[in-house]
């Protein structure tokens, strides 16, 4: 795969048949631009799609503290409910390109992956979590939903209700109990973690290891994943777009003092009443 192509959002490197996507913006916490990070995860999919030589493919953040915080809310407009409904099917439609990837995907999480950095981590089949890591999805919290309905058919109900009812946070040891990593590392072993499960599916035939991928996808399917995730984008639409007495006080906080007044006004109580 030629290393010509260059993005603004993510690094693209491909290491002994392992290829690697990094959510380059550090500074943002690698909070996802819809119409740039999005679409360039998409398009490195693709790419190593049609090398023959990738074998298996890596998504970390750059950084310590976070693999992705979600859509970059400080970057989004008001916006119509149909430009609503747009975005969010877009944003469905990066985890469906990760989930469907030909070859396996493993997430290195490497710090907080929230909302749709949760989404996006628990779209891949193998996760494999710094010692450090968060996973959460705090949506509910400020009157949105989960954009990936995904949980149900990873772990069991009563840790989905919990996760998404409440958005409390998972650390890594019970990301690893409830089955959601697969192997906990030191933060500073991460990388050389993940490359070491890329590398080891890279021994498995290519053929086998796709189809065999392919039958798994279809298993879900068969459970009723597919239309559980189309029937709540549209669900996550008109939540994000009811304009909630909640909804407003939230988004006024973030507008006129920013994302840190915002988590602490949104998050705060349901720390303080935490069991």
């Amino acid at each position: 795969m030629s290393n010509a192509k260059t993005y603004r959002d993510i690094l693209v490197r491909v290491d002994n048949g392992v290829g690697w996507i990094v959510i380059n913006r550090p500074e943002r916490l690698n909070a996802l631009q819809m119409t740039t990070t999005d679409m360039e995860i998409r398009a490195a999919l693709g790419d190593f799609a049609r090398d023959e030589t990738v074998r298996a493919v890596v998504i970390r953040g750059e950084g310590e503290r976070a693999f992705s915080t979600g859509w970059d809310m400080e970057a989004i407009e008001d916006s119509s409910l149909a430009d609503l409904e747009k975005m969010v099917r877009q944003n469905v439609g990066l985890f469906k390109d990760v989930w469907h990837q030909p070859q396996p995907v493993i997430a290195a999480i490497n710090g907080h992956a929230v909302a749709s950095g949760a989404s996006l981590a628990m779209s891949c089949d193998i996760v494999i979590a710094a010692d450090h890591a968060k996973l959460a999805e705090p949506e509910i919290r400020h009157g949105a939903l989960s954009p990936f309905l995904i949980m149900p058919y990873l772990t069991g109900a009563r840790a989905v209700h919990e996760f998404y009812y409440l958005g409390d946070p998972l650390d890594a040891d019970a990301m690893l109990r409830l089955g959601l990593a697969n192997k906990v590392v030191p933060g500073a072993d991460l990388d050389a973690a993940a490359q070491a499960y890329g590398e080891r599916l890279a021994l498995v035939p290519k053929a086998a290891l796709e189809m065999k991928k392919r039958s798994l996808r279809a298993a879900y399917d068969l459970m009723g994943l597919g239309d559980a995730v189309d029937r709540h984008a549209l669900a996550d639409t008109l939540m994000i777009g009811a304009d909630l007495p909640e909804q407003r006080k939230l988004l006024d906080i973030l507008k006129t003092q920013g994302m840190k007044a915002f988590i602490e006004a949104r998050d705060t109580p349901f720390r303080s009443t935490r069991q």
